[in-house]
């Protein structure tokens, strides 16, 4: 459905456009140009946008940007604020209990109420002394909600194109079975094939059919979830842009061994775990959470070296796929000629063509593979990488 989006204040006053993502803005306008508001708010989704458009108008990123502003406002930045708070929570709850007399004729409920108020108290004081959190453990924690969102839909978009890839190879097995069941028909009318090979060809065809279903309907699924995510309504139908080509050089350049410590520094779990330490009180709580940052220390490793080994993988993949449509191509040359010269069946052709349409196809889908792992690899290193 289209719709009407916001006309920028930035020399876009009253410029009137098709579908966009929510005009809710999770950054003030002056914090963009015109030039960059207007490509993210055109009706097409870019790769390299995915991030800003998160950010921008993704419904859990705003709402978490709300709930930051309001503890900053209720509980101040700094750790004691925020133990402070749960003093001063205490100290309100301990002034307005009101103990009443022994003959008084409510007294046991009254009582009942002030043993749980009291204890209630206890419990914030308690929180007062043990609090290890604050604005900025909040704040890391609300950053990698955004940054998970943003890695979920690039894997979206990149699996936007397999499902399309994946459907049209479904489309064209389809084809081929299609074209296999007329042709047992015939010769099942000319006594060559029996009612059972006739049973089997009607079942593969209706088998190809229900798997362009579930394609359909798994791209109609998963495109309204990464429309959504960016800020479109689920029944918009912006454009989608093209997916880059795996970055060979990157992979050259990747050194576990060395990329590990930007993967430990960058994390968000070692941030929060970190500044925590800072805010821990008791021997106890500190040992704790040492102990959780060795732990962590060694997972991240493991995570940086497993991602790595994921690309390496992802691109002898690729290059077995890239040869295999290589020999393909060749051989659907030799196809070509000897279908044009009448050496073969059009039943024949129709199979060597599909097993070449294949080959292509499983080829491209293995670059998308290769650019996920990839991309899986960068946000391992970026701030995403396993933590216990």
């Amino acid at each position: 459905m289209k719709r009407l989006k916001q006309a920028l204040s930035l020399g876009l006053a009253g410029v009137m456009m098709t579908a966009a993502p929510m005009t809710a803005l999770a950054s003030p306008e002056f914090s963009r140009s015109a030039e960059e508001w207007a490509r993210l708010q055109d009706n097409k989704i870019e790769y390299d946008e995915i991030a800003d458009l998160i950010h921008e108008y993704n419904a859990t990123v705003q709402k978490n940007a709300i709930d930051l502003s309001k503890f900053r406002k209720d509980y101040g930045e700094s750790n004691d604020e925020w133990a402070n708070r749960y003093r001063e929570l205490a100290d309100d709850l301990q002034s307005s209990l009101s103990y009443p007399d022994v003959d008084d004729s409510s007294y046991a409920t009254i009582m009942t109420a002030i043993v749980t108020s009291e204890m209630q108290i206890d419990n914030w004081r308690k929180a007062a002394d043990e609090a290890v959190d604050d604005y900025m453990t909040y704040y890391y924690n609300y950053a990698s909600a955004e940054a998970m969102l943003t890695s979920n839909a690039q894997q979206q978009m990149i699996a936007y194109y397999v499902n399309q890839l994946q459907l049209e190879l479904d489309q064209k097995n389809q084809e081929l079975l299609n074209e296999t069941y007329q042709s047992v028909q015939t010769q099942q009318s000319l006594g060559m094939a029996t009612d059972v090979d006739v049973l089997s060809a009607e079942e593969n065809l209706r088998n190809a059919n229900k798997a362009i279903l579930d394609d359909q309907n798994t791209i109609e699924n998963n495109q309204e979830k990464l429309f959504v995510a960016l800020g479109w309504k689920h029944d918009d139908r912006p454009e989608v842009g093209e997916l880059p080509d795996p970055d060979l050089n990157r992979i050259a350049s990747m050194n576990p061994a060395v990329d590990k410590e930007q993967a430990v520094e960058n994390s968000y779990t070692m941030k929060v775990n970190k500044r925590k330490l800072e805010n821990a009180k008791s021997s106890d709580t500190k040992e704790t959470l040492e102990k959780t940052i060795r732990e962590d220390t060694q997972s991240i490793g493991a995570s940086v070296t497993s991602s790595y080994q994921n690309v390496l993988a992802a691109k002898a993949s690729m290059e077995l796929k890239e040869a295999q449509a290589q020999l393909q191509e060749k051989s659907m040359q030799t196809t070509e000629r000897q279908y044009h010269l009448g050496m073969i069946g059009r039943l024949d052709y129709l199979n060597r063509k599909y097993a070449y349409d294949s080959a292509v196809i499983q080829t491209q889908i293995a670059k998308y593979n290769l650019l996920q792992a990839i991309q899986s690899y960068e946000w391992v290193l970026n701030g995403l990488a396993n933590a216990s």
